[in-house]
């Protein structure tokens, strides 16, 4: 349980810090960390309930793509703003560490397994973003073929 505040915590810091870097002001600044902790806890949450690497990293990356969204949405700013500093716990920095090291001292269990969920995390990332872009692609058409048929309406009385 401590552990896993600290991993919040400290996405929640390292998301902010990818904010500034990013040239994130005022309370936007506070909203991109505030992504990164709610997907940190999300991957925590789904990761005690679903095995598969790959389905909880896709819902995860799923989760601060919609976030990012939402709040470029709300806050009329771009959503690239608010989805890079979420996704920053996903990153697999770790896997791909471990990854190279099992490589570099010939250590072919240590280089697959980490391997393997290292590309599974980046998979599982790379469907997620695309899922969510392709969801966000219909909600925006079907609420502009919405409001376009209501302006069409309007104009025709």
């Amino acid at each position: 349980m401590v552990d896993n505040l600290i991993l919040v915590l400290v996405s929640f810091a390292a998301s902010t810090g990818f904010g500034i870097v990013f040239r994130i002001t005022g309370k936007d600044l506070f909203l991109a960390g505030l992504g990164g902790a709610l997907t940190r806890i999300v991957l925590i949450i789904l990761s005690q309930f679903i095995p598969e690497r790959f389905v909880y990293v896709m819902l995860s990356a799923l989760f601060a793509s919609a976030y990012g969204e939402l709040l470029a949405n709300i806050t009329r700013d771009p959503s690239t703003y608010f989805i890079y500093p979420a996704i920053i716990p996903l990153i697999p920095g770790d896997l791909f560490y471990y990854t190279m090291t099992g490589a570099i001292r010939g250590n072919h269990e240590l280089f697959a397994l980490n391997g393997t969920n290292c590309l599974l995390t980046l998979l599982g990332m790379s469907v997620g973003f695309v899922l969510s872009s392709t969801i966000a692609h219909y909600i925006r058409k079907t609420l502009f073929r919405r409001r376009k048929s209501t302006v069409h309406a309007a104009k025709a009385k």
